[in-house]
């Protein structure tokens, strides 16, 4: 339970870091679509995933190695080790940013894109800039959670969201075109860098040069050859053929709905459950160094558990409030591209599970099932991607995004069958996926029979009101889970107390009422 409170302790931080950043994007990406436009915001977004898929290849394996090797590190009492491999795996990463950047160069020269052909080289150099800055914060972050120490990242976040969020403002009250706004995000990730290294200074602990043993550099040399080949192969089919596919057969505007897609789905996503993405895998690492596999599993389903009740609500909430959202902060512009934000708010909420079997996989060394996973998952997504993106345009797409998802968890949890002897939780998650359906379609009738543009938030209520009490009456939560949500409502005086009292009564009756 002590570790439990401590894990709390970082998800929430870093929660809450999170809901701030979230936020600020959100409004930022509101007001850039509205100031552009569907066809300049599609060029925009464009040019904002180049530089994201740059930024995966030029950290590859590296940030989640540092992460994983830092924590193993210290979960066996040897912090020196831990910041020698910090050093090792920086160093690495500033070369990999090198290369990348130079090869980025000599593509231009070569390819021209159309998108930037008024301003080809001043977009280029801003690419640069927000590439290495943002790429090298990442890798910073990395050696962060490798240490436990989530605050830098908070006061990076928070601080470089208000900032940005000002120059956002000015620059849509002087409706500044599609490459002022770039050059923004260039200055963003330049200050994110920036005030994180200020705030690592303050919180972390140094890294040094030093020995590493060459069992472990083998291990490391292994681990980072399968990671950054799982890495390239995620960042294809992380919406990347999808996306190139749309840029040339489709519109831009088909490109402009697809990002809104995915900004509101990764902030949705991120709003709900990015302090447990954040913390799993350091934690998970270091009960692996201190106990081994064993207690790794166990962290394995716990995180199931508590990833497939929160994309449950992603999913249900999502779809019923997507609607008179959309058209309440992008306008009637975007009208269209609803049905793909429901489509893909769904499939994240469903398939959020994925995450826990990704940390239990990278932290006990099955790379190499990942590799397999990847390499499969590829291949569905380009296949798909081909025969459908060029004819459906964005329909194409979402069909695309969705085949390639199932395909990546059906085969996720094959392998972790086939290399633990076990698996998900799959009963417990069935009956609480009926409990969200239920609630969904309650919220559902809820919102059709308010008439109001608020009515989504009665919505979300119903759903709220309904799937918390049937996930207890359904008996998904287990003795541990329950006595740590005690735990947390005891805090919120008498009103959290006999809220639990009242959810823990319906777990008890359910338990006995059960053959």
């Amino acid at each position: 339970m002590k570790q439990r409170m401590a894990v709390l302790r970082s998800v929430t931080l870093v929660s809450a870091a999170t809901y701030v950043e979230y936020a600020l994007g959100l409004v930022v990406s509101i007001w850039i679509a509205r100031t552009l436009g569907p066809a300049d915001f599609g060029r925009y977004a464009f040019t904002v995933w180049l530089c994201s898929w740059l930024m995966t290849c030029s950290n590859h394996a590296l940030t989640t190695s540092s992460t994983k090797f830092i924590a193993e590190a210290d979960g066996a009492g040897r912090p020196d080790l831990a910041s020698h491999i910090a050093h090792r795996l920086s160093r690495y990463q500033n070369l990999s940013s090198l290369i990348v950047m130079l090869l980025f160069v000599a593509a231009i020269v070569v390819i021209r894109p159309v998108e930037w052909r008024q301003s080809l080289w001043p977009i280029t150099g801003l690419v640069i800039i927000a590439v290495v800055s943002k790429a090298n914060y990442a890798m910073l972050v990395a050696i962060e959670k490798g240490q436990e120490s989530f605050e830098p990242v908070s006061i990076a976040t928070v601080l470089a969201g208000v900032i940005n969020v000002g120059l956002i403002t000015a620059a849509t009250l002087t409706h500044a075109g599609m490459v002022a706004f770039f050059a923004l995000f260039a200055v963003a990730c330049l200050m994110l860098n920036l005030i994180n290294r200020f705030a690592f200074h303050r919180y972390c602990r140094p890294f040094a040069a030093g020995p590493i043993p060459d069992d472990l550099s083998k291990r490391m040399t292994r681990h980072l050859r399968l990671t950054a080949v799982l890495v390239l192969l995620i960042s294809l089919r992380s919406s990347t053929i999808e996306v190139f596919l749309l840029n040339t057969y489709a519109t831009s505007t088909a490109v402009g709905f697809f990002a809104i897609a995915s900004t509101l789905t990764r902030g949705a996503v991120e709003l709900l459950s990015v302090g447990l993405t954040t913390t799993l895998l350091p934690y998970m690492a270091k009960s692996f160094g201190k106990s081994g596999t064993g207690q790794a599993a166990r962290l394995l389903t716990e995180s199931a558990r508590f990833y497939w009740a929160t994309g449950l609500v992603i999913a249900g909430v999502g779809l019923v409030t997507t609607p008179e959202i959309v058209t309440l902060m992008y306008g009637n512009r975007y009208v269209a591209a609803i049905p793909a934000i429901e489509a893909m708010l769904v499939l994240a909420g469903l398939l959020l599970v994925s995450n826990s079997i990704g940390a239990f996989q990278i932290v006990v060394d099955r790379q190499d099932d990942r590799v397999r996973i990847s390499s499969l998952a590829l291949i569905v997504n380009a296949v798909f991607g081909v025969a459908l993106v060029p004819f459906f345009g964005l329909t194409g797409a979402m069909i695309t995004y969705a085949s390639t998802r199932f395909a990546e968890l059906g085969l996720a949890m094959f392998y972790l069958r086939k290399a633990t002897g076990g698996g998900l939780p799959l009963m417990p998650m069935a009956r609480l996926f009926v409990a969200a359906s239920v609630a969904t379609a309650a919220a559902w009738l809820s919102v059709a029979v308010i008439p109001s543009r608020f009515g989504f938030i009665i919505g979300g209520l119903v759903f709220i009101g309904i799937f918390a009490p049937a996930s207890f009456m359904v008996r998904y939560w287990s003795e541990e889970d329950c006595q740590l949500m005690t735990m947390i409502t005891n805090r919120l005086g008498p009103p959290g107390r006999t809220l639990m009292r009242g959810l823990t009564s319906l777990h008890g009756t359910a338990a006995k009422a059960a053959p």
